[in-house]
């Protein structure tokens, strides 16, 4: 049985989230001078009815440059500074008007972190930009039946040439489209396969991304009636961590990139605790395991997904409250980067928090802005909290305890939703 392979020994305490004023903000630290430069890779979207912002957050007072590319070459760019704050925003029209496109940004340590904040009339998501590619990542979740439009992004912020195999599953089994083979991605551009115009009527579609020649990023598109999401394409893991909102009620999608059957097993985290064994199956050859997202009484959840070999694991909602994507967290850590939360007025937004361990944790959050604003909460061992946006937003926010955690970012504004999934800093 799978839950013998993969027994855990968290205990969950059943105790409520104590939250209690910080009198000083943390400082920021000085810039270490061996550090070397950190680049991300964002996709982003100007023009008809959208707009970008690039939310950068770091840990020290330092200059970046970003570049918007596409066609092979710079469509514009522009330096920026994290100041005091530890944070910058830039609004891509003050860079270039690129419709769908790629930017780099090139961060000033590598403790710091980008997001791309997408905004329409009526849609709005949030995604972590990408740090480094891998040969092989995975995306689940993908749809192109009436109203939907699903679409995968590949990013090529390089010198050289990629070239680039897409491997799709969908109910119909593995499709053969001559357009996902031997994909061309130009050096410093990006190409987007439009899934629902090459295979249309898919109720779900697994991606593999396999890089035959040089290296790419990709993300998921998806467009559902007026709101929109992006999400990253990921490498698999056999263990993964999913923060689960109050109200987002949407679908777990555990995706696997293996020729053979793969079993896992859910654990399932609660304002009261941890159940084990939650809840456990097999996911086919090469497609994806949809489950219902758990309901909880009295606030939000998360989910720890083990399996016998790697797979991939998203949050997915479609429905009256939106689009809203994002990935699991397949390692939890004691500092957490959530670049672009609380970015943009009027959205709000909640952080949600899952302690992994086995003690009681104190963490700092900071809301980063010119006057930051930072709190401590203490979470119990397997205990989920939210910690809701602070009045008047930030640029990002930053997490700092003494336990291991893992944390998000959401935002369900009643017709659109936005998720993120936020960065660990993995002390070394």
């Amino acid at each position: 049985m799978i839950k013998a392979l993969f027994a855990l020994i968290i205990a969950g305490l059943a105790a409520a989230a104590i939250m209690i004023p910080a009198s000083v903000p943390p400082a920021l630290r000085e810039p270490v001078a061996v550090n070397p430069p950190a680049v991300s890779v964002c996709p982003v979207d100007e023009g008809s009815g959208r707009n970008t912002t690039v939310g950068i957050v770091a840990t020290v007072d330092a200059e970046g440059q970003f570049t918007a590319f596409a066609g092979g070459s710079p469509a514009g760019s522009t330096s920026f500074e994290t100041g005091v704050s530890g944070a910058a925003a830039i609004p891509l029209v003050d860079v270039a008007p690129t419709g769908v496109a790629a930017g780099l940004v090139e961060l000033p340590v590598t403790e710091a972190a980008s997001a791309s904040l997408v905004v329409g009339t009526e849609s709005l998501a949030l995604e972590s930009c990408l740090t480094s590619p891998a040969p092989q990542t995975l995306l689940g979740g993908g749809s192109s039946i009436s109203g939907e439009e699903f679409e995968v992004q590949l990013m090529n912020p390089y010198s050289g040439e990629a070239l680039v195999e897409l491997t799709v599953v969908s109910e119909s089994g593995i499709e053969s489209a001559s357009q996902l083979q031997a994909i061309a991605v130009p050096s410093r551009s990006s190409a987007v396969i439009d899934l629902d115009e090459i295979l249309p009527g898919r109720e779900a579609m697994a991606v593999t991304v396999d890089i035959v020649q040089g290296s790419v990023m990709a993300v998921g598109r998806l467009t559902s009636g007026t709101d929109s999401a992006i999400w990253n394409a990921v490498p698999p893991a056999q263990d993964w961590f999913l923060p689960i909102p109050t109200g987002s009620l949407g679908e777990i999608v555990i995706m696997s990139g293996a020729a053979t059957e793969v079993e896992y097993q859910i654990d399932l985290y609660g304002p009261t605790g941890l159940t084990e064994a939650f809840q456990a199956g097999a996911i086919p050859p090469r497609g994806t395991t949809v489950v219902d997202a758990p309901e909880t009484e009295g606030g939000a959840s998360a989910v720890r997904v083990v399996s016998a070999q790697p797979v991939a694991v998203f949050l997915r909602t479609i429905g009256d409250n939106g689009v809203g994507f994002t990935t699991g967290s397949s390692t939890p850590a004691t500092r957490w980067l959530l670049p672009g939360a609380g970015l943009g007025s009027g959205t709000g937004g909640r952080m949600v928090i899952v302690n992994t361990g086995l003690e009681e944790t104190t963490a700092t959050i900071t809301a980063v802005r010119d006057a930051s604003v930072a709190q401590q909460v203490t979470v119990p061992a397997g205990i989920v909290i939210e910690f809701p946006a602070v009045e008047g937003g930030a640029d990002a926010y930053t997490l700092s305890g003494d336990g291991l955690v893992v944390a998000s970012w959401a935002t369900l504004t009643g017709t659109a939703s936005a998720f993120s999934a936020g960065v660990p800093l993995v002390d070394e």
